[in-house]
């Protein structure tokens, strides 16, 4: 592998594209940021000529995609212990080869949606549009579920929100009740035709309330008037039935999460 550079971009899109549900951060990242920045580095790596794989760190995680079902996985363990990031996400077939190498962390698998449906609610006046002055309080709702915030810290996870909301590569939803955010849900990453939905979360003793019903159609039905196919993740075998439901499959992926007390940052 070799560290990509500026005159790399358009090559690496191009390869993205052809994966675009198995690799959605990485491709919407690189659009967005290029292939460099204060918290962001891309790798690749060629055969005759040709990209064969491609690795990005951001913050504190790294995004892997590779059209090949099989790869050495050597180059990347060796970035991995390098780096000791929070997290790793891929297609489940690539996690399922980088795991048996990697101590410290544990393995999450869950499934791609398109989200292709919803329902048309008008303007819920309790949704809002969330500022950058917002995003710790969000951070710290979503870090308080394990399973949706376990590999953030408070304040790392506050940082990304906050970029996203200022350069408007992602948006945030929220409900508030008596001045405090209960409910959330966002965009983490948008560019042109494109966006990714996540950071659902819903306070406990709000959750047989309508938010969840009112953010996530209210999003959705943004996201459809300005013409961006819109994605989801879900690790949960609740969600997961639900969504299978309401949208369409379109992929496989899995994370490997660092462990507590592995040097998490």
């Amino acid at each position: 592998m070799r560290i990509a550079d500026e005159q790399d971009k358009g090559r690496v899109l191009e390869y993205l594209k052809q994966g675009l549900h198995d690799c959605l951060y990485l491709y919407i990242d690189v659009m967005n940021y290029g292939i460099s920045s204060e918290n962001m580095k891309v790798w690749m790596e060629e055969e005759q000529g040709e990209i064969v794989l491609v690795v990005m760190k951001y913050y504190d995680s790294f995004q892997i995609y590779s059209h090949r079902e099989h790869f050495h996985t050597e180059g990347i363990i060796e970035l991995i212990r390098k780096y000791p990031v929070a997290m790793i996400s891929a297609r489940r077939s690539l996690i399922e080869q980088l795991a048996p190498g990697l101590d410290g962390y544990k393995t999450d698998y869950g499934v791609v949606y398109l989200m292709d449906k919803y329902m048309k609610i008008g303007n819920p006046k309790k949704v809002e549009l969330a500022e950058k002055e917002d995003a710790r309080e969000i951070a710290e709702l979503i870090c308080s579920d394990d399973e949706l915030g376990g590999h953030y810290t408070v304040d790392n996870l506050a940082a990304q929100l906050a970029e996203r909301i200022q350069t408007r590569t992602g948006r945030s939803y929220i409900i508030r009740d008596d001045g405090k955010i209960v409910a959330h849900s966002a965009t983490y990453a948008e560019a042109e035709g494109i966006a990714v939905v996540s950071g659902t979360i819903v306070k406990v003793g709000y959750r047989n309330t309508n938010c969840y019903m009112l953010l996530a159609n209210y999003m959705m039905q943004q996201l459809v008037e300005e013409g961006k196919a819109a994605y989801t993740f879900s690790l949960s075998g609740k969600m997961i039935s639900y969504l299978d439901k309401a949208h369409t499959r379109c992929g496989e992926y899995g994370k490997l999460v660092k462990k507590a007390g592995k040097n998490k940052r």
